[in-house]
Formats: structure tokens, C-alpha cells, sequence
């Protein structure tokens, strides 16, 4: 199956990605083999029942290249215009500037962060972690070369293992708490702005509506939720050209949406973009992103031009419960209903417009973070996949990268940042 290269190409508004044939790994399978023996030890390694250790080399090999930030998720390998990125860095790295914190930039430098994130990509594509208690530790330890080589040859796909096992298997966005009443409904348009201004939507631009609701019981917590444009066709997301401010782009390419009364128990915002496709690239606790990415896998929408879409209710819970313990989680669930009704009060004419965009999970793309996972938003069945590609050679249209694999879905990302 022939591999692709997506290229920024400068002069395009947005970017074109150009189809290329990706060059071969410069790694030798047997040096592959070698570097993901690493994480081959004594006390810990990967399982994957009836996988063979083949498989596990090539998994290892692919995440440590998504965790550099040389490759996507999906497979295809991207090269970015010098004149936005250094190409001497991953884009990972190159977040740093983005003021994201010198405790997470040196954590990236050391190579903590990337470990991580190739720990993440492994158990996202179903491999476990098995930790040894200490006294098959020692027998391991103990095995002479050869014969430990051929453990690890057996034990990466065995069916039953020793130890400590660590696994994901769902990254639905479950909410444990009881679902809070919605109260009566504030309405935010933006600084300074009359919630009952009548708010017209172009025929160039398009909205949705996003709401933050809370209990008296779930804590007086902020919550954030990040969107990223997202060529739908071809599998990425679409860039801000380096020009676009001389062309006068209008393109909304990212945004984010923060509540604006941590108090409140029903906040309706409004959130202007533009046509097209786009993924909920983070969602959390707080009002800021410290460089999450659901780039292994977010939820995905399109609104049409002067469309107004209800999307997603967010549920921000930060609280004690009677047993003593704290629940910190970031609920999502759906109720556009009470979202017309509590619109319906400020903006009658939108109220009546608004419809419900259309939500697929698992959309794959350049991953732009230091925290690479994924997110499934509850309780949708469709799956985002790639547009199928035009005949080779077409440079107009990129070639798209392969459909998400049907993997297991892991746990839940952390609420909290």
C-alpha cells in the first residue's frame, strides 16, 4: 500500500497538502527490533494477546515516530514550510513557544513527554503494560541472553500473564455523576456585547452553540473546550497560511470557547466560525490548555455555511462527595432541546434556526501537543474516515490517509490539566 507525504506547500490559501510517495524507515527492521526492546525489561514490558513480537516492533516503531511528531496517527508523514516550523524540532516541541511552560518544555527536552506519548499510542492501538512482581523480576533478570530474548519473543503475545496489568479499553467520555439540572439560562456573545442584541450569522460564516452546565452540588468550576479546522477529506488539519493577515483571511482555523460564570448553572455561548469541518482538538477543567491533543482520535463536526448548530453540553465537576472522596471530571452529553429553550430567551430568531451538528468520532491528525491522546465523545456510533483518493499523480487533491483501524478504545482522558 503506498504510504503518503503531506507537504505544506507556501502560496496556498490555506495550504495545499501535496500527495508524495513517503520515503522508507532509515531504520533496519533489526535496529527497530533493538531500540523497542527497551522497554523489554525485567520488571515490565507490552502484551498484546496472539500478537507476535513483530507486531509489537512495528507498533513501537510507528508511536515513537507519532511522539516525535514526524508522523500522524493515520500513517502519512508530514513536512512543514520552514518559514512556520523549525524543522529542526518536532512539532511537539515547537509548542513550547506557544507558552505552554518550562516545566513541560524541559519534560519534552528529556524525552519524559515523548515516553509518554509513545506509552499512550501503544496502549491506544490495545498493547497492555504487565509489571512483574519482584521475584519473577528476578528470574528474568536472572535468564541468559538468548533464552530472555526468546521469552520476550513469547511473553509480548501471550494470552495469560504474571503481574500488575495496566489497560485501556474505552475512551468514551462516561460521566459518573448524575447529570445536573439545568437553572436558568445566561447567554454570552462576547465581551461586552448584549446577550439580547439580535446576532445575525452570514451567509460566509457559521456558529454553534456550546453550554456549560452545572449542579450545586458539582463545585463552581471553569471548563474550556479547544476547535482546530479539519480537512475532513484529506485527514489534517488545515493551517493558517503565514500571509494571512496581507490576504485578508477570515478564516477562523482555531478557537476556543471558556466559560464566563463559574457560578452559573447554565451558560449558552455562541461560537462564530467558519464553514467547514472542525475536531474538539481538547476539552477540560480550568480556562486555559496546557498542550493537550485528542490528536489520536476527537470528535469531529461540520456546520454549513449560515448555519447556527447546537453541539455539546459540557459539564465541568470539581466536588466532595458525602464519602469523603473528590470527583474531578469533565462530563459532555448532549441536550439541544434545553439549549433552544435557554436561546429562545435571548435570541428568539436563532432559536428557531438552530439545528444539531452532526458529531463522528476518532478523526486522526498532525499531532500539535506535549499530551497526546484521544477522546470519544459518549454515546456516538459513527466513525470519522477518510475521503477516498483520487488516482495517483493528482497532486490537487492529497491523498488520504488510511480509515482510523477498528482498535480498542481506551480509558478516558484525565478532566484535569
Amino acid at each position: 500500500m503506498k504510504k503518503v507525504m503531506l507537504i505544506l506547500a507556501a502560496g496556498a490559501l490555506p495550504f495545499q497538502a501535496i500527495a508524495q510517495t513517503a520515503p522508507q524507515d532509515e531504520d533496519t527492521p533489526e535496529e527497530i527490533a533493538k531500540d523497542a526492546s527497551r522497554d523489554l525489561k525485567d520488571n515490565r514490558f507490552y502484551n498484546k494477546p496472539g500478537a507476535a513480537r513483530a507486531d509489537y516492533d512495528r507498533d513501537w516503531q510507528e508511536c515513537r515516530l507519532i511522539a516525535r511528531g514526524s508522523r500522524t496517527p493515520a500513517g502519512t508523514v508530514t513536512f512543514y514550510n520552514p518559514s512556520l516550523y523549525n524543522p529542526a524540532i518536532s512539532p511537539m516541541a515547537g509548542a513550547i513557544g506557544g507558552g505552554i511552560g518550562a516545566a513541560i518544555g524541559a519534560a519534552i527536552i528529556e524525552g519524559q513527554q515523548r515516553r509518554a506519548n509513545r506509552r499512550s499510542c501503544l496502549m491506544i492501538r490495545g498493547w497492555r503494560l504487565v509489571e512483574l512482581p519482584a521475584d519473577e523480576t528476578a528470574r528474568v533478570a536472572a535468564l541468559a541472553d538468548a533464552d530472555k530474548d526468546a521469552y520476550f519473543n513469547r511473553i509480548v503475545g501471550a494470552s495469560d500473564v504474571t503481574g500488575d496489568i495496566t489497560s485501556v479499553t474505552s475512551f468514551d467520555r462516561k460521566f459518573e455523576t448524575p447529570m445536573p439540572a439545568a437553572g436558568p439560562a445566561q447567554f454570552f456573545a462576547g465581551k461586552k456585547i448584549d446577550p439580547k442584541a439580535p446576532i445575525i450569522i452570514g451567509d460566509n460564516e457559521a456558529a454553534v452553540v456550546v453550554a456549560f452546565r452545572r449542579s450545586a452540588e458539582s463545585g463552581n468550576q471553569h471548563g474550556i473546550m479547544s476547535f482546530k479546522r479539519f480537512d475532513a477529506d484529506k485527514g489534517d488539519l488545515v493551517f493558517q497560511p503565514r500571509d494571512w493577515k496581507k490576504k485578508g483571511d477570515k478564516t477562523v482555523y482555531s478557537t476556543d470557547v471558556t466559560s464566563a460564570d463559574k457560578t452559573s448553572p447554565y451558560e449558552l455561548h455562541i461560537v462564530r466560525l467558519s464553514p467547514g469541518s472542525y475536531v474538539i482538538d481538547f476539552d477540560g477543567l480550568g480556562k486555559m490548555n496546557l498542550g493537550t491533543t485528542y490528536c489520536f482520535g476527537a470528535p469531529m463536526f461540520t456546520v454549513k455555511a449560515g448555519e447556527i448548530a447546537y453541539l455539546t453540553d459540557i459539564l465541568p465537576v470539581n466536588m466532595k462527595k458525602p464519602d469523603g472522596k473528590r470527583v474531578i471530571e469533565m462530563g459532555l452529553v448532549r441536550d439541544a432541546a434545553a439549549a433552544r429553550a435557554g436561546l429562545a430567551t435571548f435570541q428568539p430568531a436563532l432559536a428557531e434556526r438552530l439545528s444539531e451538528a452532526p458529531i463522528k468520532n476518532r478523526a486522526t491528525y498532525s499531532c500539535f501537543g506535549t499530551s497526546m491522546t484521544r477522546s470519544d465523545y459518549p454515546g456516538i456510533a459513527d466513525v470519522w474516515t477518510a475521503a477516498p483518493t483520487k488516482a495517483e499523480g493528482d497532486a490537487t487533491n492529497a491523498a488520504a490517509p488510511a480509515a482510523a483501524k477498528d482498535e480498542p478504545t481506551p480509558a478516558p482522558a484525565p478532566a484535569t490539566q
